[in-house]
């Protein structure tokens, strides 16, 4: 039987290099607009008067544009039952649909500590429970490429952006008052999370074979996951009509973000792996989040020279962890039944 011939690449390039740079280039530019997001959602909680509030109606809308496009795109509702059929398999579990409940804390998160905390600060501290929470979650081999063991630099890399996120709060706590400890706090959890739900979001399109399945799953969970924190703020006195709808324009344009955001990094994990996604989202949030700040007069006087430290410090973290390799293959079994 005569062979297939093999594509030499041309010199100086590997095979699947140029749309390895492509989806780095998108990733890094979906965290930069995630940060935007941030901005975003924040200020349409001050308006709204709730960060609930802001974060049903991105999730809200975002469902809307979703659903819109599942009715008029067959490869999308295709992608639904490629899921089912996975489900059923147990090639996937069920709880690893379910990522779009940590986007909804994120997004209810940004709300409630951005206009407290700023977007820089905010970004910091989920950008530290991002690094450190990616070496659990590649140990226990959430994402499509497995279980994979901590270096000794990722470990470095974990505890320097423990740092860089204690450096920069401290660096707000002595310039104002301790009111932005809690909202960091929450927004490191959250960072933490969000690690979570990229791994398994590049097992869902893997099942899928559709972004924007994944994609939908995530407002629909997340959307749910809103809607029964809701309840109860309603019935308290929690939660109330809108204080005020006359929020900048771009302000509602969060849950279109939030698509895009969602989309692109779920299928950058496949071309490139959940830590390298990781970290050029980090480096795109953290580059937007100062421009961000820098720019708006209100929030100028949050980029004090020791949150800026820490910033850096935090950067060099991600940076480390990146180069460093950070995953090695855990040990697995051979066919002989030893570990290698």
């Amino acid at each position: 039987m005569a062979q297939r011939a093999e594509v030499t690449p041309p010199p100086g390039t590997t095979r699947g290099e140029p749309s390895r740079v492509g989806w780095a280039l998108a990733t890094f530019l979906a965290g930069a607009i995630l940060a935007g997001q941030s901005r975003m959602n924040g200020e349409l909680a001050v308006h709204l008067g709730h960060g609930l509030d802001a974060a049903l109606w991105s999730f809200g809308s975002g469902l809307v544009v979703l659903t819109a496009l599942a009715l008029v795109s067959p490869r999308m509702r295709s992608g639904f039952t490629q899921l089912r059929e996975a489900l059923r398999h147990r090639e996937i579990r069920f709880w690893q649909c379910l990522g779009g409940m940590v986007g909804a804390l994120y997004v209810f998160c940004q709300g409630y500590a951005v206009p407290i905390a700023g977007v820089a600060l905010f970004t910091i501290a989920v950008v530290g429970g991002q690094t450190v929470n990616a070496i659990l979650v590649d140990r226990l081999g959430l994402g499509p490429a497995g279980p994979v063991a901590a270096s000794r630099t990722r470990l470095l890399s974990a505890g320097l952006a423990v740092a860089g996120v204690v450096v920069a709060v401290g660096g707000r706590v002595s310039g104002t008052s301790s009111a932005v400890v809690v909202p960091v706090v929450l927004a490191a959890v959250v960072g933490a999370l969000m690690t979570v739900q990229q791994a398994t979001n590049g097992r869902v399109v893997s099942a899928s074979g559709h972004p924007m399945t994944t994609t939908w799953i995530n407002f629909a969970t997340g959307a749910v996951l809103l809607l029964v924190l809701g309840v109860p703020a309603a019935l308290t006195g929690g939660v109330g009509p809108p204080a005020s709808t006359h929020s900048p324009w771009w302000s509602w344009l969060g849950g279109l973000v939030g698509i895009v955001v969602v989309a692109v990094s779920a299928v950058a994990v496949r071309h490139l792996g959940v830590l390298p996604v990781m970290i050029l989202m980090l480096l795109g949030q953290l580059a937007a989040a100062v421009g961000l700040d820098a720019l708006v007069p209100a929030t100028r006087g949050h980029l004090t020279p020791v949150v800026v430290i820490g910033l850096g410090i935090t950067l060099f973290a991600a940076v480390l962890a990146a180069r460093g390799g950070g995953a090695v293959p855990a040990a697995t079994t051979t066919e002989t039944g030893r570990s290698s």
